[in-house]
């Protein structure tokens, strides 16, 4: 049958049935359909093919396949509710994150399992992004791989945004878990560049590579039994507060701490926090605070001349308004005493008291001693010749410097 033909044909049909939509849909299924804008054969049955082929296929819920099959089988152990939209589930972060981190608590046993190497590609380069957690994580997961934290974070394209970058975590919270890695898994496999198909910068192939290699590995484990043997991890539960606990109830201060500047209350033995002013048990007033004035000031500390703020010698800079200190005395102006000397090596000027040099560590030279003086050979100390025993640690003078004392007293002494 022409083309010419089936125009007659519709234009018949539309007229008689009065149908404002396609010319003859009664007589030919969706994939005939005729478009009035094309005029041969040709043109008529590319159309057909291409309408058939956009009836029978539907774009991809995701770019990752593996990703696709992972939220599958989370689907299939009943991570999901039945109120959970279908058209969404592999794009949408707040449908897929619950099931997700609850199956990553629930099998903490495969975590031991998951290949080392994909991991430490995974988080070798940074962060996904700027959450508390996913960042918490990732520092986790490189602890774990051996990774050092500020070569990490020196790399990271988010460091200058990060709160929490070159921060090392404590050893008790350093310990990584599957939820750690199924976090990470999550941001990467719904990150817009991810879903979008955008350009990608350099490095994130390899991200992505293993990342997709970890949820085959997920998709694998899940289908084994958990490991009896192995203990579930014991997460500290975070102290909730009561809400009818008031600051005026009876509870025993002495369960509390005390830090540096608490008081004990002298009328109802209550302990308070140093910043209050008065006890919150009986609302008897505190102790009276030291002023700048009541600080006994020590050799070297000293007065900031521009907020009059006091200084530890310590201190190069006021600590208040940071205007610079006074000046240093540097060590030539420092007026030698007896006994001091200077290295011989670094200049470095000692007391006498010192055996080796401070700075450079090199033995004292030998004293030049007056007659009669003699150095204590229990505490170094250098005692004049009418001491018999050493001022510092009652040590008896050595009976050599006892013979030599008397030696040169007789060469002194005046003849008759």
């Amino acid at each position: 049958m022409s083309v010419s033909k089936f125009l007659r044909l519709g234009t018949a049909l539309s007229l008689h049935t009065r149908l404002p939509l396609s010319p003859f849909p009664l007589l030919f299924p969706k994939a005939l359909q005729f478009h009035p804008r094309y005029c041969s054969t040709a043109s008529f049955a590319a159309v057909a093919a291409a309408d058939s082929t956009e009836s029978l296929c539907s774009p991809d819920p995701h770019p990752w396949p593996e990703w696709v099959t992972f939220v599958d089988r989370l689907k299939s152990k009943g991570y999901f509710t039945e109120s959970s939209p279908t058209d969404s589930v592999y794009r949408d972060m707040g449908v897929v994150r619950d099931a997700c981190l609850s199956f990553a608590r629930d099998r903490y046993d495969v975590f031991k399992s998951l290949s080392v190497d994909d991991i430490q590609k995974v988080v070798e380069c940074g962060c996904p992004n700027l959450y508390r957690k996913a960042v918490n994580s990732g520092k986790r997961l490189r602890a774990h791989v051996r990774l050092d934290e500020g070569d990490v974070c020196s790399t990271c394209s988010l460091r200058g945004s990060c709160d929490r970058a070159y921060v090392i975590l404590k050893e008790t919270e350093a310990d990584a878990r599957t939820v750690d890695i199924v976090r990470i898994l999550l941001f990467y496999a719904l990150d817009s560049l991810v879903l979008s198909g955008g350009e990608k910068p350099p490095g994130r192939q390899t991200i992505e590579s293993s990342a997709r290699k970890l949820l085959s590995e997920l998709i694998e484990l899940s289908e084994t039994s958990p490991d009896p043997a192995l203990p579930k991890p014991t997460v500290k539960a975070l102290k909730q507060k009561d809400d009818s606990l008031d600051f005026m109830d009876d509870v025993p201060s002495q369960d509390v701490e005390m830090k540096r500047g608490d008081w004990m209350c002298p009328k109802c033995n209550f302990m308070n926090f140093s910043r209050n002013k008065q006890c919150r048990e009986c609302n008897e007033a505190g102790p009276k605070k030291v002023g700048m004035g009541d600080v006994e000031m020590k050799k070297g500390d000293w007065t900031c001349s521009q907020c009059n703020f006091m200084n530890f010698s310590r201190n190069i800079r006021c600590l208040k308004c940071k205007a610079e200190g006074p000046k240093r005395v540097s060590a030539d102006e420092v007026e030698m005493k007896k006994g001091d000397w200077n290295c011989e090596q670094c200049g470095f000027m000692n007391f006498a008291s010192n055996r080796n040099c401070l700075r450079c560590r090199v033995a004292r030279p030998k004293r030049q001693l007056n007659p009669g003086e003699w150095e204590c050979p229990s505490c170094d100390f250098l005692n004049y010749r009418k001491n018999m025993l050493c001022l510092k640690c009652n040590c008896e003078r050595p009976k050599e410097a006892a013979a030599a004392s008397e030696y040169e007293e007789q060469l002194w002494k005046r003849p008759h």
